[in-house]
């Protein structure tokens, strides 16, 4: 089975639009995505539209809950953070607020003889504890493969909607699984943040946070 795999979208229609097409030529099975759907970015009901439209199998991240909840709990009280909350719970639509509500905060699957969890949470901070064979994660915003033993490993396909380390190009993975063997490939694709930068204008977000986009700080 094919799998893509995306996370912390970040409300960026244009990215997921581009990624997904991605998927497409790549002939992947299905879509998961790890989480932080929306947030910073200026599109959450029209990311959530399309990921409901394509079917993509999705489950919370933090700063989901964070909306959900309203609680800064879950995420740091900045200047950048305060806006960002308050016009994604201003903007969501009440029936994208509640499928916010009602998605999982982990989905897991058995391929074979391999099982395999998807999560939001750091990855660290679930490495030590790890049952499955496979940990696919979000919230780093940082592609990685790391292999913590001979029959276990952690996979992150970094974020396409705000990466931490560079304005030129997102990241996201396909996960390759049949019987006990896997092959996770990190995917790049040259992107322009000008657009969405662009309608962050046009919306009248904070310079910092439409700067944060130039620099990859979050």
């Amino acid at each position: 089975m094919k799998i893509g795999i995306i996370s912390d979208v970040h409300s960026n229609l244009y990215s997921l639009m581009e990624v997904y097409s991605e998927f497409e030529r790549e002939g992947v099975d299905t879509v998961i995505c790890l989480g932080d759907i929306v947030g910073y970015g200026p599109h959450p009901n029209e990311v959530i539209n399309f990921m409901r439209r394509k079917q993509i199998i999705a489950m919370k991240g933090i700063y989901d809950l964070a909306v959900i909840k309203n609680d800064f709990s879950f995420i740091n009280e900045s200047t950048v953070n305060n806006f960002s909350m308050n016009f994604t719970r201003e903007e969501l639509t009440k029936n994208n607020l509640y499928y916010l509500s009602t998605l999982p905060t982990e989905v897991n699957f058995q391929f074979g003889g391999l099982k395999v969890k998807f999560i939001h949470k750091n990855p660290y901070e679930e490495s030590c504890d790890i049952d499955e064979d496979i940990l696919v994660c979000g919230y780093t915003h940082l592609a990685d493969e790391n292999k913590i033993s001979k029959s276990k490993c952690i996979l992150n396909p970094g974020s396409i909607g705000k990466p931490s380390y560079s304005n030129e190009f997102v990241t996201f993975g396909i996960l390759d699984v049949s019987e006990n063997l896997y092959n996770f490939k990190i995917m790049k694709i040259n992107y322009s943040f000008h657009k969405i930068q662009k309608d962050m204008k046009m919306m009248n977000f904070p310079e910092i946070l439409i700067n944060s986009y130039d620099n990859g700080v979050r």
